[in-house]
């Protein structure tokens, strides 16, 4: 495949452009440049016009160092009404500003509108605050020039180039012509001669020289001297110049050169850099050269920089974020990479980290705004701006642009903006664009079609129009005025079926807080729309105010001091409740003074509990262990004789831990209020001394809480060491007590609960935690695993796939017991492939496994369907910071979307984008990855037409969803015991996929369970069904069946259990809704469990599970 081709198809797949969608339809979004380079992967970008020939791409992909997201400015130089300049506060010392400031006084000052601005030149940081580069202005001139050469952006008769820069001033008096080393320059260097004019500021020189240096003063005025003093106290404070003085400052040596000057001679200036130049922007290492690239090499960070191309015509600005989860930032090589990426020739780096700041007013909008994130929180003030101008006449309006008025004007854009469920709204605003591109008002006519799909609440609007969803499919909104018209494409998706908020319990610390959340509804296929305010009914309890806010938000306000209140959100009858708490109290829950209150347990380790003293003085607990014993993972618990009951519904719990830095991962395990065991995890001990740790409890955790171990874990199979870490003070942060909803249970319907797949014609059978161990191949847990396998066998699918944890330990013996296993078991009987989990480098590399199995990811074509297996051992798909397996289901996506044999793609990887559990703790760690992943199979299936789904393990759990059409899959355990309560999927067994690859490409009233439906294969010891032996005609009780598992576990047979129920004389399905043979004695709904007496007779009810049948007889009177 072409560079080219794969750039296009990775576009495709991967791009959240919004030309497809909708966006500023009549301004048309230019073509961005191609960020698909640099070894990256799940690329999201979004390009949008600032003004005539200078537009704006927000991007953000994953690279083999981490998450980039930044945004690349691109000006055409050769159109005429497109200008820049360079601004600083006036003064270029001590008169720092933020960027946004400067565009605004750019703007005052210029005839045209400042439609962008950066960050310029390093600078003089917490002293002078001044460039300490040569920085010009095409309008005031030359305002500080450097001391040594520096690398600088320039223009010089409107074509830009990248060149060393440094001063070139001079001075003649009395005929003796000195050098002055540098202008307004705080890197005036010893032993030279700077010159100082107004331009400098109030700021004293005398700062910037050496207690014990000699100096020399020579002030100049018109052209004459008028002082010559070596009296330093003058440097102490501001220098006194009249408009047009100039002060020459002697260092050192150079102070002899300046001491024949007198007052009275002739002086001439002549302020000038080393080259010719409009415009200059003093930066620092020179990333490109000719095309090619530097050497040089730094630290990740924020960064900007400019490149300019071959012709000097094009100005590339890259702004790039740093410190946040998802934007690493780039190193000086990254950048420069980048930068040939783009285009450039030439390229310079300016100044960076918490500097980096980009400006922009975006194309139909009236503001300039923050468009990347400084890395600071807040904008820093720097020492100067490159700005950009546009001149062009404001009037008339030139053009209109169209777009939902909840979606952003800039960023990576907000796709589901652009879709409606039935019934639900969306306003979509008209805008006219005047020759700069800036908003300006417009009145005109909209039309919705076509009808059934969607139409306009009010067919009068004239500048904004409210859009109500129909039926399913796209529709499109025009806005036509005298200056011309635009487009916006919408998409109505299914029904409603769900409402879901942003939190599901707001905490507020006290009463001058605030919170947002926004709601979403989300029909049967997983499509999540934004729901704005107009659809919304609200009912707040006493104590908070809600009121809408920005983007379709609702702002929520305390009105008490401290207490709980509840709000209940309500859209085409779907109800959401969301408690909100306001303050808390802390709670002691022990203090450790009797360390024989607490016991030493370990995993893989040695250990041992004592007394020690607190942060404060009081009772602490030492925990003295070895971690060097293994290097699968190993733990230190203290486990309370007593386990230690939580009163309330805390919102945390909070633990003093003296810390050595060696990184152990704390962890609090609790049993919640229905009976499971979780953790609640805080950040690793990566401090020393003593530090509160604070361990949140997720919304929806089932209280009351008891904490049963405080855990400390070594997970990182080359960390080897002892240490010693203390423990005091552990308490619960308990707000004020509120009733918190049970939350929903979601049956995806892609399991199926009555019936099978056996009839589909492509089935694939799927396993996963096992977790035996080599050194006791006798084990239940082998057992366990051999069971599975042979029921697979038995059912004799197309293929068979390990999707995990097979093994516990990554030792080569355990590796050799698991290939030993499967030859016995299955041999050539079926095609397996073994996908790696976390325990498949619990206590070894990667390469234990590859040795015995093959590669750790793998693709292949299982007749029309496409298989991709990745490894998420690491808990993501950049295992090490490579980007490989990644860039290689992109490439198996394009490849799948090209080849017209193909009708579905099936992906396995162990760890699932979302764990359905409150504490979601067996998830993929990098959660923008997995937001990554989960927009990429949504965009495939909708833009490729063709199906995908996801199958995961990891989570001991058995569950089902649908987000963005694509259906997902979480296979419980098939060895070790679960992690999850029985009625909610926590059982054991193995699941089947039953695929009909007809039915695979997505076109029509297109149904992903046509092409897909999972049968789940729970293990069973025994069936007990439950009926009664005789019934009444009309009589109605209920009814239902339980499986008995792996000893005592007891699980009900309803979703996700999989079961086919028949019998003689029965009919199954609701009696109510379809009319039952007329033959049947009995009715049973498996969905609901009730069984209806329909005539005299005997009826026998049979349920199977998993092969195992139960059967009763019931007598109808």
């Amino acid at each position: 495949m072409t560079r080219r081709r794969l750039a296009a198809v990775a576009a495709l797949l991967t791009g959240l452009c919004l030309a497809g969608v909708g966006g500023f339809a009549a301004a048309e979004p230019p073509d961005g440049p191609d960020l698909t380079g640099g070894e990256s992967a799940l690329l999201r970008d979004r390009s949008i016009r600032v003004a005539p020939g200078l537009d704006l791409t927000s991007f953000q992909r994953l690279q083999p160092g981490g998450w980039v997201t930044g945004s690349v400015l691109s000006a055409d130089l050769s159109v005429p009404t497109l200008e820049l300049d360079i601004e600083d506060g006036g003064d270029v010392a001590g008169s720092p500003a933020p960027v946004s400031e400067f565009a605004e006084q750019s703007d005052l000052g210029a005839k045209g509108r400042t439609v962008a601005a950066v960050n310029g030149d390093y600078f003089d940081l917490n002293r002078s605050d001044a460039p300490v580069g040569t920085n010009i202005s095409p309008t005031d001139g030359l305002r500080t020039a450097g001391a040594d050469p520096r690398q600088a952006f320039t223009l010089k008769d409107g074509k830009a180039a990248v060149r060393e820069l440094m001063s070139a001033a001079t001075v003649r008096i009395d005929g003796t012509t000195e050098q002055l080393r540098s202008v307004n320059s705080p890197s005036f260097a010893k032993n030279s001669i700077g010159l100082f004019n107004r331009v400098w500021g109030d700021f004293p020189v005398g700062r910037l020289i050496e207690a014990d240096e000699p100096v020399r003063i020579v002030t100049i005025v018109a052209g004459k001297v008028t002082g010559n003093s070596t009296d330093r106290s003058l440097l102490s404070k501001a220098l006194d110049l009249p408009e047009g003085g100039s002060a020459l400052v002697a260092r050192g040596t150079a102070t002899e050169r300046l001491a024949g000057a007198e007052v009275g001679d002739t002086a001439e200036l002549t302020v000038q850099a080393s080259a010719d130049v409009d415009l200059a922007v003093g930066g620092d290492q020179r990333l490109l050269t000719d095309g090619e690239p530097t050497d040089q090499d730094q630290v990740a960070a924020a960064r900007t920089a400019v490149g300019v191309s071959k012709d000097g015509s094009r100005l590339i600005v890259v702004s790039i974020d740093g410190r946040q989860g998802d934007a690493h930032g780039m190193t000086i090589a990254e950048l420069t990479r980048f930068m040939i990426e783009l285009g450039a020739w030439n390229a310079v780096n300016l100044d960076g980290g918490g500097s980096s700041t980009l400006v922009a007013r975006p194309a139909g909008t009236e503001d300039r705004t923050v468009i990347n994130r400084p890395s600071d929180g807040r904008e820093r003030a720097d020492a100067n701006a490159l700005v950009f101008r546009s001149t062009a006449p404001a009037a008339p309006i030139t053009d209109v642009a169209l777009r939902p008025a909840i979606e952003p004007a800039h960023g990576l854009g907000w796709p589901e903006a652009y879709d409606l469920l039935p019934g639900l709204s969306r306003t979509v605003t008209g805008t006219g664009l005047d020759g700069n591109l800036a908003a300006a008002p417009v009145t005109g006519t909209f039309q919705a079609r076509p009808s059934g799909v969607i139409t306009l609440a009010d067919p009068r609007a004239t500048s904004e129009a409210v859009v109500i969803g129909g039926t399913a499919g796209s529709g499109t909104v025009r806005f036509r005025t005298r200056t011309g018209s635009a487009e916006v494409a919408l998409r109505v998706r299914g029904p409603m079926t769900r409402l879901e908020g942003s939190d599901q319990i707001v905490a507020m610390p006290d009463a001058e807080s605030t919170a947002t959340i926004t709601l979403t509804a989300v029909d049967a296929d997983g499509h999540r729309v934004p729901v704005e305010p107009r659809d919304v009914k609200i009912t707040a309890d006493a104590g908070v105010r809600v009121e809408p806010a920005d983007n379709g938000a609702f702002l929520i306000t305390p009105t008490v001091g401290t207490g709980a209140s509840k709000i209940t959100f309500t859209v085409q009858g779907h109800q959401l409740t969301v408690p909100v708490t306001i303050g808390h109290t802390e709670v002691p829950l022990a203090d450790f003074a009797d360390p024989a209150g607490w016991k030493a347990q370990t995993a893989r380790a040695t250990g041992t509990l004592s007394a020690a003293t607190g942060p404060e003085g009081g009772p602490a607990l030492a925990l003295d262990f070895d971690f060097t014993q293994s290097t699968a993972t190993r733990g230190m618990y203290a486990v309370p004789v007593r386990p230690i009951a939580v009163a309330g519904q805390p919102q945390a719990l909070t633990l003093w831990i003296n810390g050595t830095g060696k990184e152990e991962w704390p962890r609090i395990q609790v049993t919640r209020g229905d009976g499971t065991s979780t953790n609640l995890d805080g950040p690793n001990i990566d401090w020393t001394g003593w530090r509160q740790v604070r361990f949140p409890v997720p919304a929806g955790t089932a209280f009351p809480l008891t904490v049963t171990a405080l855990r400390f874990m070594e997970i990182r199979s080359d960390a080897s060491y002892k240490d010693r870490l203390e423990i005091a003070g552990l308490a619960a942060q308990v707000p004020p007590e509120v009733d918190l909803p049970e939350p929903a249970a979601l049956r995806d319907p892609v399991i199926i609960s009555e019936g099978s797949v056996a009839d589909r014609p492509q089935r694939i059978a799927v396993m996963s935690d096992s977790q035996f161990v080599g050194r006791n191949p006798d084990s239940d847990l082998v057992a366990a695993a051999r069971r599975t396998l042979r029921e697979i066998v038995a059912a004799k699918p197309d293929l068979l796939v390990i999707n995990g944890d097979f093994v516990d330990e990554a030792a080569m013996i355990d590796f050799e017991l698991a290939k030993r296993i499967l030859d016995e078991e299955v041999g050539t009987k079926i095609p397996y492939v073994y996908v790696p989990g976390n325990h498949e480098i619990m206590g070894g590399p990667i390469g234990n496994f590859e040795s015995i199995f093959g590669p750790s990811s793998t693709h292949r074509n299982l007749g029309p369907t496409k298989i991709i297996t990745l490894n998420s051992s690491t808990g993501t798909l950049h295992p090490g910071g490579s980007t490989a397996q990644l860039r290689m289901l992109e490439a198996q996506l394009a490849d799948a979307a090209a080849d017209p044999e193909i009708t579905g793609v099936v992906i396995f990887h162990h760890h699932p984008i979302d764990d359905p559990h409150p504490d979601q703790a067996s998830q993929l760690g990098d959660r923008h990855e997995a937001a990554a992943l989960d927009r990429l199979l949504a965009r495939f299936q909708a833009e490729q037409r063709k199906s995908v789904a996801l199958i995961n393990g990891h989570v001991g759990t058995f569950y089902a969803e649908a987000s963005g059409g694509v259906s997902r899959l979480i296979n419980g355990n098939s060895g070790k015991s679960p992690s999850g309560a029985p009625d909610r999927g926590g059982f054991t067994g193995w699941s089947l996929l039953g695929i009909d690859p007809a039915k695979g490409p997505v076109v029509g009233s297109h149904d992903r369970l046509d092409w897909l439906r999972v049968e789940t294969r729970a293990r069973v010891d025994d069936i007990d069904l439950t009926v009664p032996g005789s019934l009444a005609v009309g009589e109605t009780v209920a009814a239902g069946a339980s499986i008995v598992q792996d000893g005592d576990r007891r699980v009900p047979v309803a979703w996700p259990v999989s079961a086919t129920w028949g019998g003689s004389g029965v009919w199954i399905g609701d009696h109510e809704r379809r009319r039952p043979d007329p033959k049947a004695i009995v009715a049973y709904d498996p969905g609901t469990g009730r069984l209806t007496a329909l005539r005299p007779g005997l009826a026998e009810l049979v349920i199977t599970v998993n092969g195992v049948t139960a059967r009763e007889t019931i007598s109808v009177d």
